[in-house]
């Protein structure tokens, strides 16, 4: 099959029409849901992708396999190289190439994700009116600016990650035999942004705080330990979001790029279908950066009025980070550059080439950056890894960041859980952290949750670790944390991690089943989660 660049920007289309698209397709062709392997060239003379299905040519511009397991092990896994081919391609090609044989792969997930996503962020046409003129009018601020500064090293990979998005949304095209429609891969891989634009596209940026409810999603648990002799470091992350999203794509990509600033083009991460970020985070990184994060949030919604089209998305910055940094510093400063302002999150980035085991730790080697509209703020806490751990839990730690997003007014007004000496987790982690010395520790701890009897928690499936949304006694509702991803040092020099996917069922909690709501949409989504943690190792490619 062939694809040709799209000469124009595609226009927008609607969930209903996706999945109508969806149908024609399995009507048009016999498509296997499990995946399968498949080789990307490149046909210079007609600017077009030729497509072998079946076939893994490490010749060919692009080549991988995606194993649809996620009904079985909870995941599904993809793996894609780029770049390798008989014929050097620019690196724009290069991309364009990983991101088509990525859609073309995961087409059917990339639709069901969106089916579920959709109505979880868009509930108002006007909303839905005003986030897709603002999403195309940044797409055309960065393209200008990629087109404009030929030069600077930030905008080359801008135009390679658009490149990517941009082959992304022709091999879905492709695979669907309809011409699709941009919105769909935009919005999906906004999704964290969106977190912050729809409310700021809904108040104006006007003075003011956010009336205060319990945030449904796009919170999370990170912990990490340094063992007390130095002898291994342990690295984790918990999502917290709806269970609508839970269909998880484990991938694992290998780009070589010609571009002399590029630290990378190795990276394994937990992530969705149709996204080219992690979004949790979770990142293993072949510069010798680990990277997770937590979401924090931003009460004064003044900080708002902050937030213009003419800026780069989180989930932009951070892949240009991990494309050009080598150090926590480098990724921060990189990071920094043109805040959107949207997903606002604490990142912590490990440096693993400073961490002497047995030895020393080495200044640099833990680099915490903090986001919220109108400023990055960031500093090396490896002192504070030294002294044991480091945990994150959607409280934001520097002063200034605390103060001005308004979580100072909010500890005055509603009490603990908006401190971050003393909020729930804060406290669990301080009690618990001592006791995890190895994998099967640090799987338990991220995994916990004692609700009922644990008096931090008060009685709370949300005041711990891993929250359980669904077991309220009141309102209850599809969300929480759903997955935990764990490795250690020795693991991710490797890109080896370990990942379960599901909501905790930790001291005999019940397993999730999607029974009692059933009014959420979770198309192609398992019907109860009690899966086990699966080993995740590239398979086509070495550190």
């Amino acid at each position: 099959s062939g694809h040709r660049v799209p000469a124009a920007a595609l226009r927008l289309r609607h969930v209903t029409l996706l999945r109508r698209l969806l149908r024609r397709a399995e009507r048009g062709r016999c498509v296997s849901h499990r995946g399968g392997s498949a080789t990307a060239y490149w046909d210079s003379t007609h600017k077009a992708v030729l497509l072998k299905e079946g076939v893994l040519d490490p010749q060919g511009d692009a080549y991988g396999y995606y194993n649809d397991t996620l009904s079985s092990t909870g995941w599904g896994v993809l793996e894609i190289r780029a770049g390798y081919g008989q014929t050097a391609e620019p690196d724009d090609v290069t991309m364009f190439t990983a991101g088509y044989l990525e859609g073309f792969l995961t087409a059917p997930q990339i639709f069901d994700h969106y089916t579920n996503m959709y109505p979880q962020l868009i509930q108002n046409p006007k909303t839905l009116v005003a986030v897709k003129h603002f999403m195309a009018k940044q797409d055309e601020w960065s393209r200008a600016q990629v087109k404009r500064n030929t030069s600077d090293p930030l905008w080359i990979h801008t135009g390679l990650i658009l490149a990517q998005l941009d082959g992304l949304q022709a091999g879905v095209t492709d695979w669907a035999k309809q011409h699709g429609r941009t919105f769909a891969v935009q919005f999906l891989n906004a999704v964290g942004d969106l977190l912050d634009l729809i409310p700021a596209l809904v108040t104006g940026g006007k003075p003011g705080f956010s009336q205060y409810k319990a945030p449904p999603m796009g919170h999370c648990s990170a912990l990490i330990k340094m063992l007390p002799g130095f002898e291994n470091l342990l690295f984790a992350h918990s999502s917290w979001y709806t269970y609508a999203a839970t269909m998880r794509i484990y991938k694992h990509w290998d780009f070589r790029l010609n571009e002399p600033h590029t630290a990378t083009g190795k990276l394994s991460f937990s992530s969705y279908p149709g996204f080219l970020v992690s979004l949790d985070d979770f990142y293993l990184l072949g510069s010798s950066l680990m990277m997770t994060q937590t979401t924090n949030n931003v009460f004064n919604t003044s900080l708002y009025s902050y937030i213009t089209h003419a800026s780069l998305f989180s989930w932009q910055r951070v892949r240009l980070a991990h494309a050009l940094a080598s150090t926590g510093e480098q990724w921060a400063k990189t990071f920094s550059r043109y805040n959107s302002g949207t997903y606002n999150n604490q990142y912590m980035v490990v440096d693993v080439s400073k961490v002497n085991l047995g030895s020393s730790l080495e200044d640099g080697a833990l680099t915490v950056v903090e986001q919220i509209p109108g400023l990055v703020e960031y500093s090396d806490q490896t002192q504070t890894l030294r002294r044991g751990y480091w945990p994150s839990y959607n409280v934001t730690f520097h002063r200034k960041v605390y103060d001005l997003s308004g979580y100072e007014q909010m500890w005055k007004e509603h009490g603990k859980d908006f401190s971050y000496d003393l909020c729930p987790r804060a406290k669990i982690f301080r009690r618990d952290q001592s006791s995890v010395s190895d994998l099967n520790s640090l799987k338990h701890i991220m995994r916990y949750n004692n609700y009922k009897s644990d008096p931090y928690s008060q009685g709370d499936p949300c005041k711990s670790i891993c929250c359980r949304n669904d077991l309220r006694e009141h309102q209850a509702s599809p969300g929480g944390c759903y997955d935990t991803k764990v490795t250690d040092l020795h693991m991710a020099q490797k890109f080896v991690a370990e990942a379960v996917n599901g909501p905790t069922t930790d001291g005999g909690l019940p397993v999730f089943s999607w029974g009692p709501f059933n009014s959420t949409s979770h198309q192609g989504l398992p019907p109860k989660y009690n899966f086990s943690f699966v080993l995740m190792q590239p398979q086509l490619f070495h550190p």
